[in-house]
């Protein structure tokens, strides 16, 4: 199909070439660090999703990526960063305008060209993704989308790129948004039209990949419509998962599928060597510490930031713990507490309820604000065998499981319910019932009592 029929149907995609000379910026030189440069590597793609105003991480992974850069001197390198960089829930950023985000954007794009694909948390601070656009390319990002803007009918931003790798090869980028208009704020939405995800992709992929050397899709649609695409991609692509929070890595032959984590707990950096045959993709992870090295620049602008916008209502500890706890051990905190409120056997909070880790020692109002993202009443439900056999099989996908047996978004839950039980949980879990539990046999009333935060909060020992 051609490249101006697909364009009439409304799936709206263009191609732009654009040569690395043209883009490229020096990496930085890091004194006392040793170069380690590898022949065998032709290119590096440094890959981020979900970073959701990650400030007490994002000093730590410059830092990282720093020293990452440092040992590979020399390696033409891209930043691909998945869509979702702000998070308006994050006290900071609302009252900053998001000027730490902003920040980690520009020090990105000083150290390697930078292409963002929109998420729907692009628009936490900005109703209008014209003025996210702007404000982007104003500090010299590359933005790629497939969202069409209703009032001109026209892109965003280009769906795709094509990036010349020196003078033979080239890498075609190409960016897919969720047409989930309920993860998008009720005041952006007017502004959006999105196509259906894997519908779009049935269509563009087969011709904005046909002749690349290298194909590379940053998908911010989830799962569900990635696995869809898998098949329309050539062999040696890759393909950048988001908007789930996941972390797993899946291969189908050369061809590899990446979700790296949210809330910058890694970063991943895809070595890329050219073959005669398909090009050869190996990921590297490294795990962030807050507690590491930071750059100074980013931690100094943080502390800044802190001392200017939190109220003291923000910094009222809350309680205390003796260590800090992973995502996992904070939802099973938490889904404890649900279900003890509630006189259930397990309580169940969906995965992207929740963002960054509670930390060790004080644990104060911001701190219980970024790891329960969205506050809700409970709910309780009576499920049959049959449900608990449904739901166990969706619980806790942050396990290393097959990806055949991964569903996108999930539940956390305590106790995996194995039997008849009585169900602890929130409206969003409720009103996505089929997507998270998989079943709507469930029925969840309402439970009266406090909402989620004030029960974590009152349970945090003191």
């Amino acid at each position: 199909m051609a490249l101006e029929r697909l364009g009439q149907q409304g799936l709206g995609f263009t191609r732009r070439r654009v040569l690395t000379a043209g883009l490229a910026a020096p990496l930085l030189s890091l004194p006392g660090r040793h170069a380690l440069a590898s022949s065998a590597t032709d290119l590096q793609l440094v890959l981020l999703a979900d970073l959701h105003s990650c400030h007490k991480n994002a000093p730590a992974l410059l830092a990282a990526l720093d020293l990452a850069l440092a040992t590979r001197a020399g390696v033409p390198t891209y930043i691909l960063v998945n869509g979702d960089v702000f998070e308006r829930g994050n006290a900071v950023t609302l009252r900053s305008d998001g000027e730490a985000d902003w920040a980690l954007l520009k020090a990105l794009r000083q150290r390697a060209p930078v292409l963002i694909n929109l998420g729907n948390h692009e628009t936490a601070l900005i109703d209008d993704m014209a003025e996210v656009v702007r404000r982007c390319r104003a500090i010299g990002l590359t933005v790629l989308s497939n969202i069409v803007n209703p009032r001109t009918k026209r892109l965003y931003a280009e769906a795709s790129l094509e990036i010349m790798l020196g003078a033979n090869r080239r890498m075609t980028v190409v960016g897919i948004a969720t047409d989930d208009m309920a993860t998008y704020r009720a005041a952006a939405r007017p502004f959006l039209d999105i196509p259906q995800p894997a519908q779009w992709a049935r269509e563009a992929l087969p011709v904005l990949l046909a002749e690349t050397d290298l194909g590379v899709v940053m998908s911010h649609a989830g799962v569900a419509a990635d696995r869809a695409m898998l098949p329309w991609l050539p062999p040696g692509s890759l393909l950048l998962g988001g908007h789930e929070h996941l972390h797993f890595g899946h291969r189908i032959g050369p061809t590899r599928y990446l979700h790296t984590g949210s809330w910058a707990r890694y970063l991943t950096i895809a070595e890329v060597r050219f073959t005669r045959g398909s090009p050869i993709i190996t990921p590297t992870e490294i795990t962030i510490d807050p507690a590491g090295p930071a750059d100074p620049g980013l931690a100094a602008l943080r502390e800044a930031l802190f001392a200017a916008h939190l109220t003291p209502a923000d910094r009222e500890v809350l309680g205390r713990l003796p260590a800090p706890l992973d995502l996992r051990q904070s939802a099973m905190f938490l889904t404890r507490e649900m279900a003890k409120a509630a006189g259930a056997g397990a309580g169940l909070i969906s995965n992207t309820t929740l963002g960054a880790d509670l930390p060790g020692g004080p644990v104060t109002r911001y701190d219980l604000d970024a790891f329960i993202r969205f506050d809700g009443g409970l709910l309780r439900g009576e499920a049959d065998a049959a449900a608990c056999e449904t739901i166990a099989a969706r619980c806790n996908q942050d396990d290393d499981r097959p990806f055949p047996r991964r569903t996108g978004e999930y539940v956390y839950a305590g106790d995996i319910p194995t039997a008849p039980v009585r169900l602890a949980t929130i409206d969003w879990v409720r009103m996505n019932a089929a997507r998270y539990l998989g079943t709507e046999a469930v029925r969840f009333e309402p439970v009266s009592g406090p909402g989620i935060k004030a029960l974590a909060a009152a349970a945090l020992p003191r």
